[in-house]
């Protein structure tokens, strides 16, 4: 198992700084509007460039046209054997040849034919991927196949969770996927990929990749997973590896998992406990007993708000301690539409905390994301207050008692490692000096309600890996859950993760609720347990 710790152009506005693409599905649809767009303009310019090829031969030909008898010597020349003007007609042709038919063929060549592929390429330049963009796909890949246990096989076909696309791998896509895989550490998958690249350069003839070339790849991650084993100095169980040395013999691509091993949950689960029940979770395997599920209910609520008497709240429980409730139906899909059409322009790469302050980019979370405030658009003002009306909490921007939306946009594989939301309770002293004030007035993360703005085909769940709670996707649903006890203290048991997207694309919108103006509405407990 892996270890993840760490055609009319329709083109939205782009960001000012350039945003990982493969993060999210907005700019890779952007990306094929762009693609499709040079397509055309790469016919036209087989079109344009097969028309002055023909120009060139048709000057050929006039040319091989008028000599060819004397060249073949069907007719003698007249004076010298050099001398092939002196018949008037070859002179005239010769003559007319270069005054005119050579006259078409400067000019067509005077034009530049590639100017507008240039300059499509040039004027959507932060579209184009690099070489950090392909990287990052391809990891994406082995994340899809690391998590829901893919046959890599299956995946080389474009089977995705029973859903075949139509498009293949080819042998040097998938010598690709184990050089990643390879340089990340990742032996075990390396090879089995290398592997599924070595059956399919076959199976092309060597048209992509040659079996040659993926052997040597091939040998040098075996011997490097291998040499695992010889070590004195580390535990092989934490490396990727199939458990035993492979010693040049083909894996079969039956990649290492533990099998029929009961969950633990908790907060005194191991790192990799934690991954497991993650990764589990994911693929939507049940960790708690059907007796504690039978615990969770569903019911309708009005939460006491004459706004919701009407049209009561739908409430399903996902979780009981600690309480994750999923509200169905808070908005509708043409509200859900104008959320995510509102962020779009202002998509940019997400971030996590890093030391001293600090916020970085890391492959613990991939996908986009922009910032909406009250004041936006009529609709998120409405939003607003309907997120209070329904958790009881005071979302009153201005007054810092809530933080402005983030609307989240995950792209191929997109995903974000079991994380907590809370801010500052986990701290110690040294690091909350680098907080800012308002931060620390405001007061932590009491609660987070998540929407859902689109439906994910597949994959893409909210999980919570210490207490085996799991929610899908639903378009225009919620997930709403508290951060913090009534206590004021941390809720460990709150961990929980985004599960990486295999097929479709996922929008979310985040209500990160301060302690801030709750006094109150959640009245605090002096039992810290509570």
């Amino acid at each position: 198992m892996l270890k993840w710790l760490a055609c009319v152009l329709v083109v939205v506005a782009l960001p000012s700084c350039r945003a990982d693409i493969f993060s999210s599905t907005a700019h890779l649809q952007n990306l094929l509007h762009l693609e499709r767009h040079i397509v055309t303009t790469l016919h036209d310019y087989v079109d344009r460039t097969e028309s002055k090829l023909n120009q060139v031969k048709r000057y050929l030909n006039l040319f091989y046209d008028s000599y060819q008898e004397v060249l073949e010597e069907k007719v003698p020349v007249v004076g010298d054997g050099d001398d092939m003007v002196a018949h008037p007609l070859q002179a005239y042709q010769l003559v007319r040849r270069l005054s005119v038919d050579w006259d078409f063929i400067k000019s067509a060549m005077a034009t530049d034919d590639w100017l507008p592929i240039r300059k499509l390429v040039n004027n959507y330049h932060q579209l184009m991927p690099n070489t950090d963009d392909l990287q990052g796909a391809a990891l994406a890949l082995v994340r899809l196949q690391d998590t829901y246990k893919l046959n890599m096989t299956d995946m080389a076909k474009g089977d995705i969770l029973g859903l075949p696309q139509g498009t293949k791998l080819t042998a040097r896509d998938l010598l690709f996927l184990g050089k990643q895989s390879f340089t990340a550490g990742y032996y075990a998958h390396a090879i089995g990929w290398l592997e599924e690249a070595i059956t399919r350069a076959h199976q092309e003839g060597n048209r992509t990749a040659s079996v040659a070339e993926i052997n040597a790849f091939y040998t040098s991650a075996v011997d490097m997973h291998d040499r695992l084993f010889d070590r004195t100095d580390l535990d092989v169980k934490d490396y990727d590896t199939f458990g035993y040395p492979l010693m040049g013999n083909r894996s079969s691509a039956v990649l290492p998992g533990k099998k029929n091993q009961k969950a633990r949950l908790g907060n005194d689960l191991t790192p990799m406990e934690e991954q497991n029940n993650y990764m589990a979770l994911c693929r939507g395997e049940r960790l708690i007993s059907v007796a504690e599920e039978s615990r969770l209910v569903c019911r309708l609520q009005s939460a006491g708000h004459p706004y919701l008497l009407l049209r009561p709240l739908r409430v399903e429980e996902r979780g009981l301690n600690p309480l994750v409730l999923v509200y169905h139906d808070l908005l509708t899909d043409a509200q859900a539409e104008v959320l995510k059409h509102l962020a779009e322009p202002k998509l940019a790469r997400s971030m996590v905390q890093g030391g001293k302050g600090s916020e970085i980019v890391s492959i613990s979370r991939t996908s986009q994301n922009a910032w909406l405030g009250p004041t936006d658009h009529p609709l998120m003002a409405k939003v607003y207050r309907l997120v209070e009306f329904v958790t009881g909490l005071s979302t009153n921007v201005a007054e810092e008692h809530a933080e402005v939306v983030q609307i989240a946009n995950y792209g191929m594989g997109g995903h974000y490692t079991p994380h907590h939301d809370y801010l500052l309770v986990d701290k110690d002293p040294e690091e909350l000096k680098y907080v800012h004030p308002k931060e620390l007035d405001a007061g932590d993360r009491t609660a987070t309600l998540m929407f859902y703005l689109s439906d994910v085909t597949r994959g893409g769940a909210t999980v919570f890996p210490r207490v085996g709670a799991s929610v899908w996707p639903k378009k225009g649903s919620a997930v709403f859950w508290y951060n913090l006890k009534k206590s004021g203290k941390e809720d460990p048991l709150t961990l929980h993760g985004a599960c990486p997207v295999a097929v479709g694309s996922k929008w979310i919108a985040n209500f990160w609720i301060r302690e801030k103006g709750q006094t109150f509405r959640r009245p605090c407990s002096l039992d810290p347990e509570l």
